[in-house]
């Protein structure tokens, strides 16, 4: 098994939160910085390899687990950005009492992100996009609100709730799809009959979940304002919702062959989605709930992006 660049993109960040439990959290903050410049670095030079003609795979045990097209490459591109302007915000920003924690989640929390992208295998990607909620529910307990238990309660219902429908709808799409295994990509499952459907919608609502459109939105805005700052500029306001909308592109572009309804049905949700966290976001009085609405409401622009289907839409989600 040969460790290639896909596969650092993984292991780098998870062995550096890993080191991080022993570390004295002056060395966590260096090390962490230095682990999501190298990720930066790293992802760039994939992007001119990949330029240059690179076949850019990760195989384990015989089976493809990483691949590299345009999509994953522009996401992780800007997972591995966002990661650092929030870090380098968060370094003076977060509290005594839950630093040690922070900077043991944050790198974990890179690497799951990573992970969730470039797998192209279905069980790769249930494991990363499952790990991705569990860091989501660890940042969530960090706030010290009141109410903080439950807003991590509620996360977890709606966020691990539609993991499960995920597996649901990998299974099906494993055995409906052309690929007769469990890469997903590429698979072109037309909506043809009951089952497809199901398949469909059972995927969808694991984007709209991780994304925060409606009607699954509801835990970002309390996210938002019973977590950590720092967290919620992290998760929901940027690598969920990247997540989410990653996954969304890729069932629109690769996974699915929509008809016209369907895409009408999702860009509707879109503007629910972007209707209903404007309207919640005029009667807050808390600012920082009323910022995770605003969140919910850019969301909302993006799915009826990716809705439409077409090239330019792709562009824009990409650009």
């Amino acid at each position: 098994m040969e460790i290639n660049g896909l596969a650092l993109l993984v292991i780098i960040p998870v062995l550096i939160g890993i080191v991080n439990l022993v570390l004295p959290n002056l060395l966590k903050k260096i090390l962490n910085l230095a682990g999501i410049v190298y990720l930066l670095y790293l992802a760039f030079s994939l992007f001119i390899q990949y330029n240059n003609g690179t076949a850019l795979e990760f195989n384990l045990f015989g089976n493809l687990i990483f691949r590299l097209d345009i999509l994953t490459l522009f996401t992780i591109i800007f997972i591995e950005i966002l990661s650092l302007l929030i870090y380098i915000f968060s370094l003076k920003g977060v509290t005594k009492n839950i630093e040690k924690y922070f900077h043991v989640l944050y790198p974990l929390t890179v690497g799951a992100c990573n992970g969730a992208v470039i797998s192209v295998n279905s069980i790769s990607l249930l494991i990363f996009w499952g790990a991705s909620g569990i860091l989501l529910y660890l940042f969530a307990m960090l706030g010290s609100e009141d109410s903080t238990s439950d807003t991590a309660r509620k996360t977890l219902i709606i966020v691990g709730g539609s993991d499960a429908l995920l597996v649901l709808g990998l299974v099906l799409l494993r055995f409906l799809g052309n690929s007769g295994n469990w890469l997903f990509l590429n698979t072109n499952l037309a909506l043809s009959n009951g089952v497809t459907y199901i398949a469909f919608f059972s995927v969808l609502i694991a984007a709209f979940a991780k994304a925060g459109g409606f009607p699954f939105h509801t835990w970002v805005p309390d996210f938002s304002r019973d977590s950590i700052v720092e967290g919620a500029a992290f998760l929901p306001a940027s690598l969920d919702k990247l997540l989410g909308i990653y996954l969304l592109a890729r069932m629109v572009l690769t996974m699915f062959v929509l008809t016209t309804f369907i895409h009408m049905i999702v860009i509707t949700l879109g503007a629910l989605t972007v209707i209903t966290a404007v309207m919640m976001a005029m009667v807050q009085h808390n600012g920082r709930k009323l910022l995770g609405y605003h969140a919910v409401s850019q969301v909302g622009y993006m799915i009826m992006g990716v809705a439409c289907g077409g090239m330019l839409a792709a562009d824009g989600q990409i650009m």
